[in-house]
């Protein structure tokens, strides 16, 4: 399977597409974004932070990517890519690329448009890296165009140095900078679901996969860091917005922590860095080693007519 970038950003001030114009991008009422060396490019309006560096710091940054390479969480990635094929495979529909805001259709030229995917708030580009080369092992005449985006510039600026065919752009799922409809799958991977902002850019019949923690999910670090363990469970997305849940899947499995630094490292990564006490930190750092549970659930949700 061919992939690509997706190509199919638009202003973040007014929503016009943005075409290539020199080392910038550029729409046609004159506001203009620099590409970073890097081939990323920060769509995120100053007054949509909620902080001078919004999302996740550099060292959190690191640390996952650390952790995360050493295939800890490699069988949430193969699931993913497994009901990716699935939801290619279920919509094959040819789409004229024109019509999909992509680049023209030249003279003479038929076919089907690129399987959009974005994954909103993507990290330091693990999943979506992992993904393309899944993918790109398979056979199939229709192209996969990928992208990402996240509010952290450090992420996006590490994710843009994986150097895969992806379009990367700091932005918010509150408002992704894509055009509507360009987007037939939106992966949303422990994050935040903004359906808003993930129906602007969908065709009705679009998908949304979702993967969240499951209630043992890390439990054993947990155990360390907490007096006591409490289960969140899944939160039900609101009723009215707009998508319904067609599919869900739960994957387990353990990861072995070899090291105290990799413990250190998967503690960093998480919203747990953030919750556990100086007690749980001492208790959790005496760890040479550490088995975790991987326990989450991946559902699938599609978006209805309006």
């Amino acid at each position: 399977m061919l992939i690509e970038p997706l190509h199919a950003l638009t202003c973040p001030h007014d929503g016009a597409a943005l075409v290539p114009r020199g080392n910038s991008l550029a729409c046609p009422h004159g506001h203009t974004f620099d590409v970073a060396k890097e081939g990323y490019v920060n769509l995120l309006p100053v007054q949509e932070k909620a902080s001078k560096d919004p999302g996740d710091s550099k060292d959190m940054v690191a640390a996952r990517r650390r952790l995360l390479e050493t295939g800890a969480y490699a069988p949430i990635a193969e699931a993913v890519a497994e009901t990716v094929r699935q939801l290619i495979g279920a919509n094959g529909r040819p789409t004229s690329v024109a019509s999909r805001h992509l680049l023209p259709v030249k003279d003479g030229e038929k076919g089907s448009a690129p399987f959009g995917i974005l994954d909103a708030g993507c990290g330091e580009g693990y999943y979506l890296q992992m993904l393309a080369k899944a993918l790109q092992t398979d056979d199939g005449e229709r192209a996969v165009a990928l992208a990402g985006i996240d509010i952290s510039k450090w992420a996006v600026r590490a994710a843009a140095k994986r150097g895969i065919a992806a379009t990367w752009v700091v932005a918010s799922n509150k408002r992704p900078p894509f055009a509507q409809g360009s987007v037939d799958l939106v992966l949303c991977l422990f994050g935040f679901p903004v359906w808003v902002g993930f129906a602007s850019v969908q065709p009705v019949g679009g998908h949304v996969l979702m993967v969240d923690p499951g209630p043992d999910h890390l439990l054993e670090m947990r155990q360390i860091i907490y007096p006591e363990v409490r289960d969140a469970g899944i939160k039900p997305i609101n009723a009215d917005c707009g998508y319904a849940q067609v599919s869900e899947l739960r994957v387990r499995a353990v990861a072995h922590l070899p090291s105290q630094a990799a413990i250190a490292d998967l503690l960093t990564m998480t919203p747990h860095d953030h919750r556990a006490s100086v007690a749980g930190r001492a208790s959790l750092a005496e760890r040479s080693q550490l088995d975790v549970t991987i326990d989450v659930v991946l559902r699938v949700f599609r978006r209805g007519a309006t």
